[in-house]
């Protein structure tokens, strides 16, 4: 229960400050995804079960916030946490450098579905231009934030299991 209302209140919180702050604090006209950096960095600290998690519920507010298709964000979000999680079993999860790399790598995988899938139809696919313009600044904006993002998904985590194994011992 103590995970459910930590990760609600942080996406809660997440998405407000991406809808009001940060609208105020752009760099190059592009700001940072907060919700999936979360998902990114509980995804890889954690596991994927609760990556997937994270991303469904973070995707959920997206949609219901940006989205015109109901279940888009949420169903990317949902992949994009268990694609995260399924590499915390092979990696050291505790290293700040595995986190920046992996955020960046989902953060471009994300984004470049995103807008592909937003742009099909149009037939106006510039990638390159896409890439150089939003994607790598937003890219490199997430990893600035997962930075920040790391010691608080992984102080929660040791809190989560000291207290499960507390609660074992009774």
């Amino acid at each position: 229960m103590r995970k459910f209302i930590f990760y609600f209140i942080f996406i809660l919180l997440f998405l407000l400050l991406q809808t009001t702050l940060l609208q105020y604090i752009t760099v190059y006209g592009v700001m940072p995804n907060l919700l999936i950096v979360f998902t990114i960095v509980t995804a890889l600290i954690r596991n994927s079960t609760e990556g997937a998690a994270v991303g469904l519920i973070s995707g959920m507010c997206m949609d219901m916030q940006f989205g015109s298709v109901k279940g888009f964000y949420a169903l990317l979000g949902l992949y994009l946490g268990i694609a995260a999680g399924s590499v915390n079993r092979r990696m050291y999860r505790e290293n700040l450098m595995v986190v920046i790399f992996f955020t960046f790598i989902y953060s471009v995988a994300y984004e470049s579905v995103i807008y592909i899938i937003n742009n099909i139809m149009s037939g106006d696919i510039r990638i390159i231009s896409a890439f150089t313009t939003v994607i790598l600044p937003e890219t490199l904006y997430n990893c600035a934030v997962s930075v920040l993002l790391f010691p608080l998904v992984s102080k929660a985590g040791k809190w989560f299991d000291a207290a499960t194994a507390k609660a074992r011992k009774y």
